[in-house]
């Protein structure tokens, strides 16, 4: 059985805090003990508090208006902490949650715990701090899933444009309008191409060098 000190220590927003901190959010956590195939909160329902998985397992799924069919979204171990997101702005869960087997849940009611980061300011520290990572990771997933689908379009656009092995005058703000990007997308996929050894860039003009590793990005025989 493990303890709720030590449930706390491995989540990222207590994570380092004072033992003397801990054990004050510790004496708000209420167990929650959850049957195998109990709901514990459903889609769109108001958030008051932030849960953590403690033992069991769970699912996070929603369900399509038009189908009925259910989609999982993650399924849950311990120790995890889960709705947060929404506890955090006041909002309403984005998914519903269902016990795959007999569970304890660690609830933190949100006031309660806002009245100790108030008495405590490390604990908003913590929060800011484990948020403005997740943040960073989502704008470098986003670049790297833009920048990947960018480089097909971009290397498409040169085998498209090139004479003899070569496109000249190439305008990246004009070819990124033309190919529905955003100019550093096309920057950073001439710079991927250039890296590779596929092409050479000299200002506007760009000489292919490997013509069959650029036709293998487009999907081009």
């Amino acid at each position: 059985m493990v303890d709720t000190l030590e449930v706390l220590r491995e989540i990222p927003f207590f994570k380092n805090l004072p033992e003397n901190i801990l054990k004050e959010i510790a004496e708000i956590s209420i167990t929650l003990h959850a049957k195998r195939g109990q709901t514990i909160f459903t889609k769109n329902s108001k958030a008051t508090g932030f849960y953590i998985l403690k033992e069991g397992v769970l699912k996070l799924y929603t369900v399509e208006p038009l189908s009925g069919r259910e989609q999982i979204v993650k399924i849950v171990k311990p120790i995890t902490l889960f709705g947060e997101a929404a506890s955090l702005n006041e909002g309403y869960f984005p998914v519903n949650v269902e016990a795959l087997e007999d569970s304890k849940i660690l609830y933190i009611d949100r006031k309660r715990l806002l009245q100790l980061a108030e008495k405590y300011p490390q604990i908003c520290f913590n929060i800011s701090s484990v948020l403005s990572e997740r943040l960073y990771h989502l704008v470098n997933l986003v670049e790297t899933l833009i920048i990947g689908g960018a480089i097909p379009r971009v290397a498409k656009y040169l085998l498209q444009q090139q004479k003899g092995g070569v496109v000249e005058n190439f305008k990246t703000t004009l070819v990124a309008n033309m190919l529905g990007l955003t100019p550093e997308a096309v920057s950073k996929s001439i710079g991927t191409l250039k890296a590779r050894g596929i092409i050479k860039k000299d200002k506007k003009r760009i000489e292919i060098l490997d013509l069959k590793s650029l036709k293998d990005l487009v999907g081009e025989i």
